[in-house]
């Protein structure tokens, strides 16, 4: 999400063999050991909850830290890019109730163009805007937004164009769900978070969650824990405005409800897994209309990762049995939580734990 300096740099990198070791052989952890390899890597909030044919238990709460904040069950952490699929949810609620056309030119939607935000974390009066040109739009659909086979980039500082042609490939975007936004908004005719509320946060139970930092949620945040990351010298970044790539602040028993819910409703979780791309096939690795797919023993299992300055997350669950689980942490270390959960949820051996972005 933010840009990051050479020190920064270079602590992640003196964790790649730490976390490699950890991914690479899921049976090296048991989920019995996870609280004693957070201790370890110093990860000093981790809340996590496994789902058993679609049904969330009950929410673990790990503090790998002897001076960690006391973090209750219903604490709220960023999640980062598991804002993604909630986002994809509310599009394909729009779909199947014949408002929103998956194969239709975005320019469709926005007949008017689209005002790109150069900084989309920046103060809204200091960022600079370009505008995206109808012809741009019209080379996408609704669909290559959600899969992340648009062309455009992650994020960009500059101009916003699609660097490939749209459908040629997989790259993924941040860039192409803060434009899917503005899509969602022109449809319904209401603004995100009204939307987002009524469609995805109500009928899930997704009780704590927002769409960015309220008054409401501000006293049950977990802050990160200054790991690695120290943005402004340790400030922690908040989101004032919805961002329907990064923004989400939940908690992990919120997002199990939603993927209960998603796993639940059949027409919901088959457009998910529709029009799939490819992104390594070694790794058996592919992306729906807004999760990942790896096709392993077990699977399809829907996936996402989240990473936010000072946090991580992932879920996982597979669209055959309802089983999963769902991680939040504060902490830069704490997707080494993820395959030794899976190994206990959802026990294969996951190429998505080698996926080279998830270091």
């Amino acid at each position: 999400m933010a840009r990051i300096s050479r020190r920064s740099v270079l602590s992640v990198g003196a964790l790649a063999p730490m976390l490699s070791a950890c991914t690479t052989d899921l049976n090296r952890f048991s989920a019995e050991q996870v609280p004693a390899l957070a201790v370890r890597l110093g990860i000093c909030n981790a809340h996590h909850v496994v789902l058993q044919a679609g049904r969330p238990g009950t929410s673990v709460q790990l503090r790998g830290c002897p001076a960690a904040e006391h973090a209750r069950a219903d604490s709220v952490f960023q999640a980062a890019s598991l804002t993604k699929p909630v986002i994809a949810a509310a599009a394909l609620s729009l779909v199947l109730d014949g408002k929103l056309d998956l194969q239709a030119p975005v320019s469709q939607y926005l007949r008017g163009g689209y005002q790109h935000r150069q900084n989309p974390f920046a103060n809204a009066a200091e960022a600079q805007t370009d505008q995206v040109s109808v012809q741009t739009l019209q080379r996408m659909t609704v669909a290559q937004l959600l899969n992340h086979s648009s062309g455009l980039p992650n994020w960009t500082r500059g101009a916003l164009a699609p660097a490939f042609e749209p459908g040629a490939r997989w790259q993924y975007s941040g860039e192409g769900y803060a434009l899917l936004q503005a899509v969602i908004s022109a449809v319904a005719g209401q603004d995100i978070e009204s939307l987002v509320s009524t469609r995805i946060f109500q009928p899930f139970s997704m009780h704590r969650s927002r769409l960015r930092m309220t008054d409401d949620i501000r006293q049950h945040r977990v802050r990160h824990a200054q790991s690695v990351w120290a943005l402004g010298g340790g400030r922690e970044f908040e989101f004032r405005e919805p961002n329907a790539a990064a923004s989400l602040y939940s908690t992990p028993a919120d997002y199990a409800n939603f993927v209960a819910g998603l796993w639940a409703n059949k027409a919901l979780l088959a457009l998910t897994l529709s029009r799939p791309i490819a992104v390594q096939p070694s790794l058996s690795l592919a992306w729906g209309l807004g999760w990942g797919i790896e096709h392993a023993a077990g699977g399809p299992y829907l996936w996402q990762w989240g990473n936010n300055p000072g946090y991580r997350a992932f879920a996982m669950v597979s669209a055959t049995s309802g089983d999963g689980f769902v991680l939040m942490t504060n902490s830069d270390r704490g997707l080494a939580l993820a395959p030794p959960l899976a190994h206990a949820s959802v026990p294969a051996e996951h190429g998505v734990f080698r996926f080279g972005m998830l270091g």
